[in-house]
């Protein structure tokens, strides 16, 4: 009996090794083509999740993202790497509105507790803050300025909100309106909340964005609005991008979703103040 029980640990044991030693011998080729594939699906890619995914150690994970980043393939980021057609280029708003709906809608839905009476609140162009905008509660008497065609058509038939359109040149693309006609209604409010997002955040740099122009008028508006709330999905967290706009210091509460609560705990990220929705 004690020999065959010794046998059954010793086959499940041989197994256990069998499996390891067949995922460790996975070919770096398939690898890197499977980490290519989830990081197009979703944007970027996360070393420890990968490891699980791949059943190999961190570094390994590592030394395959380092390769693919020297062939361009990606883009290295804190924590792990982004495609890097969503660094390169700003994605077209309809596009952005798709992308982790959920966790833009659960994200927003945090937001609203910071949403006080008779404030004026400013929101950018993007796909969170029109998410947020959708629930926006009744009966706060808020006056909410933005700069992004999509909210004043989603807020348009709200008579408890007073609405400022910040006019400009108009961007198709982004669906917003920019330029120096922007920046002097900007410039001409008092702004007690501006809740934003950004294509990507790092712990030292802070949040960018692709576009020069959006990233300029996001920088003015943190310069004067008394409080700024940044909402962030866990895809944007750690993304290298461009023409950072906000550091870490300029953000009263970053915003995310569930899954970059882990994120959030890392040592580089001890002084901001997060909330998870």
């Amino acid at each position: 009996m004690v020999a065959e029980k010794r046998l059954a640990i010793e086959t499940k044991i041989k197994q256990e090794k069998s499996r390891k030693t067949h995922n460790n011998g996975m070919l770096a080729i398939e690898r890197q083509r499977r980490i290519l594939a989830k990081a197009k699906k979703n944007g970027t890619v996360r070393t420890q999740e990968l490891a699980s995914m791949l059943e190999v150690t961190e570094e390994t994970v590592r030394r395959d993202l380092d390769a693919l980043s020297r062939r361009g393939q990606l883009k290295r980021t804190h924590g792990g790497a982004a495609d890097v057609s969503v660094i390169l280029d700003e994605l077209p708003a309809d596009e952005r509105e798709t992308r982790q709906a959920a966790e833009k809608a659960a994200i927003a839905k945090m937001a609203m507790k910071h949403v006080g009476e008779n404030e004026t609140i400013m929101l950018d162009a993007s796909s969170t803050a029109l998410e947020f905008a959708r629930h926006l509660p009744a009966g706060k008497s808020l006056k909410v300025a933005t700069y992004s065609h999509d909210i004043i058509e989603r807020l348009s038939m709200r008579r408890d909100i007073e609405l400022v359109l910040l006019g400009g040149i108009y961007e198709p693309k982004g669906r917003r309106f920019t330029g120096l006609i922007t920046e002097m209604g900007i410039r001409s409010l008092r702004i007690d909340r501006f809740f934003f997002s950004g294509s990507g955040f790092e712990p030292v740099r802070g949040i960018g964005e692709p576009n020069p122009e959006e990233a300029r008028t996001k920088s003015l508006i943190i310069s004067l609005a008394a409080w700024k709330c940044a909402m962030i999905d866990q895809t944007k967290l750690g993304r290298v991008t461009d023409n950072y706009f906000a550091k870490p210091a300029d953000i009263d509460v970053l915003i995310t979703d569930k899954e970059g609560a882990a994120f959030c705990k890392t040592p580089a990220m001890k002084k901001m103040v997060c909330e998870f929705g």
